[in-house]
């Protein structure tokens, strides 16, 4: 079950299922900064994620970072749920969990039907109405709490500075020149240490992280306000339109101009 990808809120539930449909999750590529959660409900599933294979027991699950390749092996009484996930507030909220790339499997989550969790029936909605957005987002972050609650972060020090980079970016994203340099000086912290915490406990690097922050704010001026894309540029922190629409199109799939006519023909529409 998919629904089509409009990055107008910071948590997007993208889609769920489990492998009693004919889904195609069994092995691909994970599709662009997306995250995926799998939970066994039953057997044994083994994972195989960038050649590395992971035992994941009845009550178990696993996290498959972006741009992981993995393939997901069952017999024929293994059953899983699953659900993909993105959005620049992903990899704060995952920094709260003790999960990483090197160790993607979270232990057993003794609550009955917790698969249930997984199902979020409006996920199945084709629609670009920004409450189903946050209505996903919502019941995926209420589904996350168990996970924060029950394997809470034990690096504190990685931890602490994970959250302390995301908080200063949220808050000076906008600010004409923001890098990765500002945050390493804010944080009084070596860059390539930096690097290593925030990519172990996130799946994306710091620059990365910076883009996203903008591009995600940047759609929401465009769905929501009457600015020219120039000045939205200039308002998420690109000192260049140029520069900034090559960067929202190669994320978005499309240009600025375009992200915002889909709205204005939406919106048309639903007037007529």
């Amino acid at each position: 079950m998919k629904t089509e990808k409009k990055n107008l809120v910071d948590f997007i539930c993208h889609s769920n299922g489990n492998n009693e449909q004919k889904t195609g999750l069994f092995q691909k590529n994970t599709d662009f900064e997306s995250y995926k959660l799998v939970y066994v409900y039953e057997g044994v599933c083994s994972v195989n994620i960038d050649g590395k294979c992971f035992e994941v027991p009845t009550g178990y699950s696993v996290l498959i970072f972006p741009k992981c390749v993995f393939a997901i092996h069952t017999n024929k009484t293994a059953k899983y749920t699953w659900l993909e996930f993105s959005g620049f507030a992903s990899a704060a909220i995952l920094s709260r969990i003790e999960v990483s790339k090197k160790s993607p499997v979270l232990g057993k989550i003794d609550i009955d039907g917790f698969e249930f969790l997984f199902e979020i029936p409006d996920v199945t909605v084709r629609s670009d109405e920004p409450y189903l957005l946050y209505r996903f987002g919502g019941c995926l972050l209420m589904l996350l709490s168990y996970y924060i609650e029950k394997f809470p972060s034990k690096s504190m020090e990685a931890d602490g500075y994970v959250s302390r980079a995301c908080r200063y970016i949220d808050l000076h994203y906008n600010t004409p020149g923001f890098c990765v340099r500002d945050v390493v000086e804010a944080l009084k912290i070596d860059r390539s240490y930096l690097y290593r915490l925030f990519k172990d406990k996130t799946g994306v690097s710091v620059s990365d992280y910076i883009t996203r922050t903008r591009i995600s704010k940047a759609e929401v001026l465009l769905s929501n306000g009457s600015l020219s894309v120039k000045d939205v540029a200039y308002s998420v922190g690109f000192p260049d339109q140029m520069y900034f629409s090559r960067v929202f199109k190669k994320i978005n799939g499309r240009t600025p101009t375009q992200f915002r006519e889909m709205f204005v023909q939406k919106n048309a529409r639903a007037a007529g």
